[in-house]
């Protein structure tokens, strides 16, 4: 057992199957830091433990957590999570129920999306659930997620989604993330998320008109990555708020106008030569207050 710090002051303490559990730093038990469960053939007994040990537990991951026995019901013994990360890998029987988790629930973390392996997920708004994250997302649009009313964050990675359908249900959203949604083509519910300050998509190739962000008055900070086929980016100059503006990567604006940039403080990605005008006074990495 032992605190891994891979992440600059964000460290975790990782637990083995062969950590030491009847010799803890009290420290490890003061909900200092996430608690992550990696690696493969935990035994029952080792669990049963755990669970003990580690009753009060706030923040857990055991998103690679695998091999051997991955039946993870024992999650719905920590009745205190504020943060779980959890795979919901398809070649187990392990099915999560959302009804079952505690009503703290703040941040969930579901890193394989798997729809036979998730159930009752409309029970999240009865929890303090604020912020999702799904990677391997195997819908074709977010109807699944339209219940979670109360959603202020959603992060989508890898996923087959080619609309966002059912987002227009989440009002709430004020910060969203998309990334290697490759199938991609069409975000026009988007408009409805008026709340929305934060938007970054990054590997969507076959979208092309991104048009309907021009809707999305309190935007503060836009990130288009790897989005090879934007089109225009005419829409900006329809953004008030808008702090921050990105289009790095293989990204290039095709109709080759920067003009509606010109009212964002920052604009990262206009030094092409095609480009009518460029900005490199505002490609500097500089605080961006309040954003």
């Amino acid at each position: 057992m032992y605190l891994q710090t891979s992440v600059p002051n964000e460290p975790y303490l990782m637990v083995k199957p062969n950590s030491d559990l009847d010799n803890i730093k009290p420290e490890y038990l003061e909900n200092k830091y996430v608690v992550r469960l990696s690696g493969s053939n935990y035994e029952k007994s080792f669990i049963e433990k755990f669970i003990i040990q580690f009753k009060d537990v706030k923040n857990l991951d055991i998103g690679n957590k695998s091999g051997g026995d991955r039946d993870n019901s024992f999650i719905y013994e920590f009745q205190n999570l504020e943060g779980l990360v959890i795979s919901l890998y398809r070649d187990t029987d392990f099915i999560l129920d959302c009804s079952r988790l505690p009503k703290s629930l703040y941040s969930l973390n579901l890193s394989v999306w798997s729809k036979k392996h998730i159930i009752n997920i409309e029970a999240l708004n009865d929890t303090d659930l604020e912020v999702l994250y799904v990677a391997d997302f195997d819908e074709k649009d977010l109807t699944k997620l339209s219940g979670l009313t109360n959603l202020k964050g959603l992060s989508v990675t890898r996923s087959k989604i080619k609309s966002l359908k059912g987002i227009e249900m989440l009002t709430n959203l004020e910060r969203i993330s998309f990334g290697g949604v490759r199938s991609l083509t069409d975000i026009s519910d988007i408009t409805a998320l008026q709340n929305l300050k934060h938007l970054e998509f990054d590997i969507c190739w076959k979208l092309k008109d991104f048009s309907p962000i021009g809707e999305l008055k309190k935007l503060k900070e836009l990130e288009l990555l790897d989005c090879k086929n934007l089109e225009s980016i005419k829409f900006v100059k329809n953004l008030p708020n808008l702090k921050r503006l990105s289009t790095l990567g293989t990204t290039i604006i095709n109709d080759y106008d920067t003009t509606p940039a010109e009212h964002v403080p920052v604009f990262f990605g206009s030094q092409n030569n095609k480009y009518n005008k460029q900005y490199p006074e505002k490609e500097i990495h500089k605080k961006i207050e309040e954003l």
